[in-house]
């Protein structure tokens, strides 16, 4: 179905490969593991305590933990290699989450004996994804999880942050 086609009528559809339904939850527990590792930058910039970042940002999504993180590090870092490197880091993670939700948060179904489809923001129908696809894109969260994390516990973060400790 092309994205200018209108189908007739779409029926709800989950697809019964279980391949498929797999990379589908892995995306968005990898995901959601991105999401903490956000949440933990936000622990290190502001030098909280981990349960209280993780109270303090609870309902916050990706999108408004970036934009926090942008602000904190702005302050605490200044100008600079790290605010620089990291606001590199957050740009890439914006555009992973971009695909993650383009597939996660669309509405899958399918024309009565036709194919199957998804729904996106902008209305228009596109074929599901393959599980090369929703598997590479979670590698792809998982090396961005990963950076962050080593970017906060001992790389170019870390550095930044013990040259410039919160006064206390």
């Amino acid at each position: 179905m092309s994205a200018d086609h209108k189908p007739k009528m779409m029926l709800f559809h989950v697809p019964e490969d279980k391949e498929l339904l797999a990379a589908y939850g892995e995306l968005s527990l990898r995901h959601e593991h991105l999401t903490h590792i956000l949440r933990m930058t936000i622990k290190s910039l502001a030098d909280l305590e981990v349960t209280e970042a993780l109270d303090a940002t609870a309902y916050d999504g990706a999108a408004k933990l970036r934009d926090r993180i942008k602000t904190l590090a702005r302050q605490r870092l200044g100008e600079g290699e790290p605010l620089l490197k990291l606001q590199a880091l957050l740009e890439r993670c914006r555009r992973a989450t971009e695909k993650r939700n383009d597939f996660i948060h669309s509405v899958w179904g399918k024309e009565l004996d036709g194919e199957a489809f998804r729904r996106t923001n902008d209305h228009s129908w596109h074929p599901l994804p393959t599980v090369e696809e929703l598997s590479s894109l979670g590698k792809e969260i998982l090396v961005l999880t990963n950076q962050f994390n080593e970017a906060r516990l001992m790389g170019f973060l870390a550095e930044a942050l013990a040259k410039r400790p919160i006064a206390k």
